[in-house]
């Protein structure tokens, strides 16, 4: 018996509260060959099974009588010997396999390995990944079996301060402890069915960097020395971030070369296909950006490539090493982050000669008061909208320059070179107005330094 499952476009009717729930309980799509399944046997209930039924054209019933070797994927939990037996079976040559492991007699990502080799499967890789997916959205994919991932990984989480800083030492202790002795949880394996003419497991036992997509690793490998990175490594390692609020927030994977500690490029995929406008804009930005200057502007990630990967738009762009400004912020390293901020914003801007008025305001401007006074409108006093408009009305010629429109301590970021790095490019105006970056940047690092992001206190801040 077939169940027919929703393709992600018919989950547009979907509010988006639901949408976003399931459409980020599959978020480990994005670890296999093919992230957009046409036939899958789940063998699990739940939230689970109906996340799968979203992302895949049809989700047969193992209770029933799947055909065999037809599959693209297959999906279990707690999977005994008989039940991987029946995902094999099930599975066409190529076909894949993710697998949730919370039983403590799983034996770790070892003992994984070995019950899905036993089966037969090949090139297992092991994540840990959290918040536990049965509970709620997936924030990250860590692989438990690439060191140098896990100490970035380690290193790189916001330096917090007092308690909370303490805290966080602890439960990194407690989770390299959990990890050495074997016992994390929950283990998230995925492997595939070697197609027809591969090696069998057991001549493959040497566990794989990752379990990045061998066209997707081919295509990285294949631009390394054009993109000036060195020899093509022979294994490529990434850890993949799923965070967000919404279904169109994309998918990060950070890519490690051989046994690296600091990623070497960062690639970025659609969730839902209206998300793809996001990335391509991101894409011509990039490339616009990097047209300003001979040999671009520091800071500023380099675009590589953005294509159809499976039918999922992927977007591939050098890393911007660093943590974020705001874990830098101290009432002593104020002053020093304003300015080279502002430093940066000027370098960004150049030297262009002022614009006539008439030539931005309907393009840049209006667009903005209109879509405010729509969405916010009824909650404000027209007066306010009033005095807004007579106050704007008095700009005059101003430059264009680029604009990023989301240059927050977030966003920003400092490398232990302690140089400036601007990430997140997809909002940005090329053809913007002066000063707005600053002010925005400003107000928010203030805002950190006077904790008025926890307690609310804006206003007073």
């Amino acid at each position: 018996m077939t169940v027919t499952g929703q393709r992600m476009a018919g989950t547009e009717m979907q509010r988006e509260p639901t949408r976003n729930r399931l459409m980020r309980r599959a978020d480990f799509r994005f670890l296999l060959p093919n992230p957009r399944p046409e036939r899958t046997i789940c063998f699990a209930g739940g939230r689970l099974r109906q996340a799968v039924e979203t992302i895949s054209l049809s989700v047969e019933d193992p209770h029933g009588r799947p055909p065999a070797a037809q599959c693209d994927l297959a999906v279990a939990v707690d999977p005994d010997r008989a039940l991987l037996a029946g995902a094999w079976r099930a599975l066409r040559p190529g076909g894949s396999c993710y697998v949730e492991w919370y039983s403590p007699l799983a034996g770790g990502p070892l003992g994984v390995r070995r019950r899905l080799e036993a089966a037969g499967f090949a090139d297992v890789s092991c994540y840990w990944a959290w918040p536990l997916p049965a509970l709620g959205p997936v924030q990250f994919w860590l692989p438990l079996e690439v060191p140098g991932v896990t100490r970035y990984f380690l290193t790189h989480r916001p330096a917090l301060t007092g308690l909370r800083r303490l805290r966080h030492c602890l439960l990194r202790r407690a989770w390299l402890l959990v990890r050495r002795l074997g016992v994390i949880r929950p283990i998230c394996a995925v492997a595939h069915k070697p197609a027809t003419g591969e090696d069998p497991p057991a001549s493959r036992t040497r566990p794989p960097a990752s379990a990045m997509p061998d066209d997707l690793a081919s295509l990285v490998r294949s631009g390394w020395p054009a993109w000036d990175f060195g020899p093509p490594p022979k294994r490529l390692a990434w850890l993949l971030l799923t965070g967000g609020f919404r279904t169109t927030n994309k998918i990060v994977g950070l890519v490690f070369a051989e046994q690296e500690e600091a990623p070497r490029l960062a690639i970025k995929m659609a969730r839902v296909p209206e998300a793809e406008a996001f990335l391509r804009r991101e894409a011509d930005i990039l490339r616009s950006v990097a047209a300003l200057r001979t040999g671009g502007v520091r800071g500023v990630p380099v675009l590589l490539f953005c294509e159809e990967r499976t039918g999922v738009l992927t977007l591939a762009e050098s890393a911007v090493d660093g943590l974020p400004v705001f874990t830098h912020l101290r009432p002593e390293t104020y002053k020093d982050l304003a300015l080279q901020a502002t430093d940066w914003l000027v370098s960004l801007a150049g030297h262009p000669t002022p614009c006539p008025r008439a030539r931005w305001w309907g393009d840049v401007v209006e667009p903005i008061l209109e879509d405010f006074t729509r969405s916010f409108g009824p909650a404000l006093d027209e007066r306010h909208m009033q005095t807004t408009r007579e106050m704007l009305a008095n700009l005059g010629d101003l430059p264009l320059v680029c604009e990023h429109r989301d240059f927050g301590p977030w966003n920003v970021v400092i490398s232990s070179r302690k140089e400036l790095g601007v990430l997140d490019w997809e909002g940005a105006e090329l053809r913007g107005l002066p000063a707005l970056d600053l002010i925005y940047f400003l107000a928010y690092l203030a805002f950190f330094l006077d904790g008025a992001i926890q307690s609310g206190g804006y206003r007073a801040s």
